[in-house]
This record gives structure tokens, sequence and C-alpha cells, in this order.
């Protein structure tokens, strides 16, 4: 190799010794420095006698030194965790913090505003996030997928049964004493909206959580 660097021009010479540092920079062991420079040291010879310079025949050093670069694998796609259990909670939360911030703030500012009682609030959010989580189970997510339904009987019965025990959780919860179904003052209900969104914030940083409001397709 060294003989045939020696009958190199200068410009050529600063070539090669270029492109040797480059591939230092990008891992490569003396070893395989020596067999690419053996490779391409005869191309740049025979592209002597045209006038034709290294530079021009394999490119900037940088760029010759790309191919030689250790391939990155592809990052792996950050997948949604679909979990039932995980996806009923997120929805849960999301209405708990939605009506109980509602409700706090109305009652705040308008003193006849009315005030669903506590427990009528959490048994509301935990049906509304099974309903939220049924509609992204039987429709958004065969949808996103792109997925043809004739009629989805099945979803459609579960997600109309569960609609009906909303409602039935939330009128007859709202027939329980006050003494169980505590009417909580706006600020405590201004908390208890943030905390619940705050806790659904961790979580779906925690877990990933799939939303049930949206569906993105699977990769």
């Amino acid at each position: 190799m060294e003989n045939l660097i020696e009958e190199l021009t200068a410009k050529n010479k600063e070539y090669i010794h270029s492109v040797t540092k480059q591939l230092i920079l990008v891992g490569k062991s003396d070893e395989e420095v020596k067999a690419i420079l053996n490779d391409i040291l005869p191309q740049i010879i025979e592209g002597q006698k045209s006038g034709i310079i290294a530079r021009k025949l394999l490119g900037a050093p940088t760029e010759f030194v790309q191919q030689y670069q250790p391939k990155v694998a592809d990052k792996p796609v950050n997948e949604k965790n679909e979990n039932p259990g995980l996806m009923w909670l997120d929805s849960s939360l999301l209405f708990l913090g939605f009506i109980s911030l509602l409700n706090g703030v109305m009652a705040l500012f308008t003193s006849n505003s009315p005030v669903y009682g506590f427990v009528t609030v959490i048994l509301s959010a935990a049906v509304a996030g099974l309903v939220m989580y049924l509609m992204y189970r039987f429709f958004y997510r065969p949808k996103a997928d792109g997925v043809r339904q004739k009629w989805n009987w099945k979803g459609f019965l579960a997600t109309t049964l569960s609609v009906l025990l909303w409602i039935a959780v939330t009128i007859f919860s709202g027939l329980l004493p006050v003494s169980i179904n505590v009417q909580l003052p706006a600020l405590a209900l201004i908390i208890v909206g943030a905390v619940a969104l705050g806790l659904r914030w961790l979580l779906k940083r925690q877990f990933n959580i799939q939303s049930a409001l949206v569906a993105q397709p699977r990769r």
C-alpha cells in the first residue's frame, strides 16, 4: 500500500490522508482502513493518468466514508398501550376531571348552579369511561385499521347498554341521601378535577396509554 501511496500526486495524498482520518472517526480498525485504501488506491492511480483527481472520482472524503458508517437500526415504533383496564381508567379520569372542574367553576360563579353529588360524579365518570372505551373498541379502532364492517351489532348493543347504564347510574345515584351522596363545595370540586386530570397525565406518561378518543392505524 505504501508503494501505491508514493505514486499519488500531492492532492491525492492529501485526499487519502483525509479519508483515513474519517474512517478512523467512524470506528474502522487499522485492518479495515488498509483494506479500504487498498481497494481505492488503484482506482485513484488509474484516474491520475487521465488527469482525474480522487475527489472528483470518489467524492469528498466525508461523502465517500458515509458508505462505511455503521447503519443505525430503525427506532422501534412507540406503540400505544391498549390495555382495556388502563384505557377505561384513562377515560374515566378524563371525564371525572372535566365534570368536576365544570361543576366547580359554575358553582363558584353562580350560586344557584346545580351541583352533582360526589358519588354521582364518581359513578358517572366510571360508566362514561366504559362507554368511551367501547366506542373505541368497536368503532374507532376498526375504522382506523381500515376494517370494513357492514353491521357491528355487538358493538352497537354493548355501547347502547352502557349508555343506558350511564343514564340509570346518574339518575338513581342522584336519589341517594345527601349524607351519602355529598355535595362538595366549589373549591373542592375544582381540586378533585385538577387531581383527576393530573393523575391521568401521570398514568398516560408512565404507561403510554392509548386514548379512547383517538385511534391511530396499527403499523
